[in-house]
């Protein structure tokens, strides 16, 4: 089997890298007291989350809320500061998401529905000045990429269209494997260019663009 960098198109290669100094920029940019009520996701996204009791969008806020307002910057960033450490910090994440939605809701969110709204809560996070050089550098170095239709589109536009995807979408991440195996994937083309995931889901996201 190819290995993966024998596939990489060219093109998005020369894209990626001439992008970095620009998505650079969007990170903590913003000064935390600022930050939106939002929490980072908007409308477009909560489409996708239907048949439920209450709101997703509130349900989702009333979680990442008081995350928000409990997030000690300098504490934490010495407990993610390796991958090993941010990951045990994103299954919590999950898990204290998981059962707040399961307490408001009745039921759980799917695999791919879950996950999806843990990697956009860090993304909104990576975009705020907390004041922790090593909380942002932290966040960057190891944050997973958001997976939805555009981000996976591009994760196989930048392997050569190599994976035999039609209309792919965040439905598709099945499980752990599947997440973990785009992840990978991800990662090795952007941190070949110099970039991380986190910098590849700027690249690949566009508003508008889908879901």
């Amino acid at each position: 089997m190819k290995h993966l960098h024998t596939l990489y198109a060219p093109e998005l290669v020369t894209a990626f890298k001439a992008a970095l100094p620009a998505l650079r920029q969007k990170i903590s940019c913003i000064p935390f007291a600022e930050r939106d009520a939002r929490l980072g996701i908007g409308g477009n996204t909560f489409r996708a989350y239907q048949n439920w009791n209450n709101a997703p969008s509130v349900v989702y806020r009333e979680w990442a809320s008081v995350v928000s307002d409990t997030i000690e910057p300098h504490r934490l960033a010495t407990v993610i500061a390796s991958s090993d450490g941010f990951s045990s910090w994103h299954v919590s994440l999950a898990d204290d998401l998981q059962r707040h939605w399961l307490a408001r809701q009745g039921q759980c969110l799917s695999f791919a529905h879950l996950h999806k709204l843990i990697d956009l809560y860090v993304k909104w996070l990576s975009r705020y000045n907390f004041g922790s050089a090593e909380f942002t550098n932290a966040i960057v170095s190891h944050a997973n990429c958001a997976l939805d239709s555009q981000t996976i589109n591009k994760m196989n536009q930048c392997l050569s269209l190599a994976l035999p995807l039609s209309n792919p979408s965040m439905g598709d991440i099945h499980s752990r494997v599947t997440y973990n195996f785009c992840q990978e994937v991800i990662e090795d083309f952007a941190a070949a260019q110099g970039g991380t995931r986190l910098l590849f889901d700027y690249f690949a996201w566009q508003p508008g663009g889908g879901a």
